[in-house]
């Protein structure tokens, strides 16, 4: 069955993927295959929780605008990162929606802005968002 967070379809593959882990509080424990995201750059992470339904994907969602706010050195232009896969700063998550966390605390997200139908994943790495795989799909293929 579908699901959807303001006005946004999750994918398919994270619905299935989250209702394994329902009865686990959406505790999962994943870790990596090798230290490398879906385009061979190096990644050190794991998935440590998935939000399994709307109530919670709601609130974490609402919390990232909270959370990364514009504060002179976030959200300034020419504020981005050089590291693997470095987006820029996001300062309207209108488009985004956070789907789990690793387990220092930093969220994973689904990147709709790219494309509402095909939700790219990002992470915030440390000090700044990177693009960590193309799609759900791709995400869990780095997970043993």
């Amino acid at each position: 069955s579908a699901m959807q967070i303001n006005g946004m379809d999750l994918p398919v593959e994270y619905i299935a993927f989250a209702a394994r882990y329902r009865y686990a509080a959406g505790f999962c424990n994943l870790r990596l295959k090798e230290e490398l995201d879906s385009f061979g750059r190096v990644l050190q992470t794991e998935l440590a929780h998935i939000y399994t339904d709307v109530v919670e994907l709601t609130a974490r969602t609402a919390q990232l605008g909270a959370y990364f706010v514009c504060d002179g050195c976030y959200g300034e232009p020419g504020s981005g990162s050089a590291g693997p896969g470095a987006m820029p700063d996001i300062v309207d998550f209108t488009g985004i929606i956070c789907f789990g966390m690793a387990g220092d605390g930093s969220p994973f997200c689904l990147d709709f802005r790219g494309a509402r139908g095909a939700p790219s994943v990002i992470l915030w790495d440390d000090d700044y968002w990177r693009k960590i795989s193309n799609s759900f799909e791709d995400f869990l293929l780095l997970f043993s």
